[in-house]
């Protein structure tokens, strides 16, 4: 039934365009006047089209609790944009500039020489991440009226990391040479804690051509869909893990690498499988 709905949008979508007008120059215009495809200047920014098609469906089938989405169009937090130079030749951007830091508090019983069930300290689990994604290229088009067809190629770049540090509030010392500690999952190693973790650095690097279409419904508002076919390589560094132990009459804190990796793929992809709803302005 949804599918259904879908397809009568779509296809009211088509009437609207009936109304267009082309002057024979090749501008094509809208019953008020308005131009319907970009031109040079114009920047175009990109939504993923099934949650808006899927809530004007759901407004028309009763659907509870409708909601639309402006959401990504490949599903990974990336701005997707172009700029035309003409309106047959666009340069396209994407990018995604993230960096979070997440900090988990627990308690824990302080260690005493006489317990005291009431006497906590806190233990911190500190988590890094930096993910960085970066692409531009370079887009032909062609057509006549409102369906576009549209080709190129873009280069891609992407690069990720994270640390993890530990703060414990309770030391190692003679008197207490296994000290009450969170388990956070990954903090105890054998009769060691972890203090603080490095993941290799992971570098990512794409080429990609790609070919599709592009359908404008109204002036400067269309849906797209794109296959492509391209090479990634990525390759991660070596990380580091340093852990504290008690070695029977101090504490020591060791060092130790964690090994990397590299890999590469040819494949072709249709960008996640979204369809694309672009707005000219």
């Amino acid at each position: 039934m949804k599918k259904l709905v879908i397809l009568l949008i779509i296809a009211s979508f088509a009437m609207y365009s009936a109304n267009a007008q082309d002057d024979g120059s090749g501008d094509l215009k809208s019953k008020n006047g308005f131009t319907i495809l970009p031109e040079a200047g114009d920047i175009g920014l990109g939504i993923n089209a099934v949650p808006v098609f899927g809530y004007f469906g759901n407004i028309m089938n009763g659907t509870a609790n409708n909601t639309i989405g402006f959401n990504f169009v490949n599903g990974s937090n990336t701005i997707y944009g172009k700029y035309f130079l003409d309106a047959t030749t666009a340069v396209r951007a994407r990018i995604r500039i993230a960096k979070a830091s997440t900090i988990n508090t627990e308690y824990v019983l302080m260690d005493q020489m006489v317990t005291d069930p009431f006497a906590t300290v806190k233990d911190h689990h500190i988590i890094n991440s930096t993910n960085v994604q970066l692409g531009a290229g370079y887009e032909l088009r062609r057509g006549n009226g409102r369906l576009q067809g549209f080709y190129g190629g873009e280069a891609l770049i992407g690069l990720t990391s994270g640390s993890v540090n530990y703060i414990y509030g309770n030391k190692f010392s003679p008197e207490f040479t296994n000290p009450q500690t969170t388990d956070f999952g990954a903090n105890l190693v054998g009769g060691g804690r972890v203090e603080e973790g490095k993941n290799g650095s992971t570098f990512a690097l794409g080429l990609r051509g790609f070919i599709g279409a592009e359908y404008f419904f109204a002036p400067k508002m269309s849906v797209a869909g794109e296959f492509g076919w391209g090479f990634g390589y990525n390759w991660t560094g070596s990380g580091e893990q340093t852990v504290e132990t008690w070695n029977g009459l101090e504490v020591e804190s060791a060092t130790y690498k964690t090994a990397g990796g590299k890999g590469w793929a040819v494949d072709t992809d249709n960008l996640s499988g979204a369809i694309a709803l672009i707005f000219h302005f």
